[in-house]
């Protein structure tokens, strides 16, 4: 009996969900595949008012090498997902927005280890998450995008999840 490879809730290249937007005039995202978004990725200069979210779990050892092979990401990000103790921050590299937020899991039950991390770089075309466990803040933004909610810009869609992010914690205090 053959058993199906793992998929960390990805696909092969390690991509969880990805979208297009500025396409449709409403401002909603169209999805995206892997290779929808290496050849945009390819060809991102034919698309001065796109941008695109790719949102990709770091479980899947395939992520870091995919985004080094089609992305042109700041050193920066990638010295974040290796780094000790992360603590929440923003910072700017390369006229990219470098973000590392501490997040709570889905089924948080007020244990330390029911929180980790975030990491994002967002530039005006593309915006890239990536997480190691499924984080409540930015499967609200999933959903939210899903449901066709529109997204006008790479930092409002920043804004969007950090938003998200707030009414989750403000919810645990509650």
């Amino acid at each position: 009996m053959q058993t199906a490879p793992l998929s960390y809730g990805s696909d092969p290249s390690g991509l969880v969900c990805g979208y297009v937007f500025g396409r449709e005039t409403n401002g909603t995202g169209r999805p995206l595949n892997t290779d929808e978004a290496r050849l945009w990725l390819k060809n991102r200069t034919h698309h001065p008012t796109e941008f695109i979210w790719l949102h990709y779990n770091l479980a899947n050892t395939a992520s870091e090498k995919w985004l080094h092979e089609h992305t042109a990401l700041a050193e920066e990000f990638y010295e974040s997902l290796h780094e000790g103790p992360r603590s929440t921050r923003i910072e700017l590299a390369d006229n990219t927005m470098i973000a590392v937020v501490n997040d709570v899991l889905h089924d948080f039950t007020f244990e330390p280890s029911d929180i980790s991390t975030l990491w994002l770089s967002v530039d005006k075309q593309v915006v890239i998450s990536a997480r190691r466990k499924p984080l409540k803040a930015v499967d609200v933004l999933r959903n939210a995008v899903r449901g066709g909610e529109p997204i006008r810009s790479s930092v409002e869609l920043l804004i969007h999840l950090l938003r998200d992010q707030a009414d989750a914690l403000i919810k645990i205090v509650r």
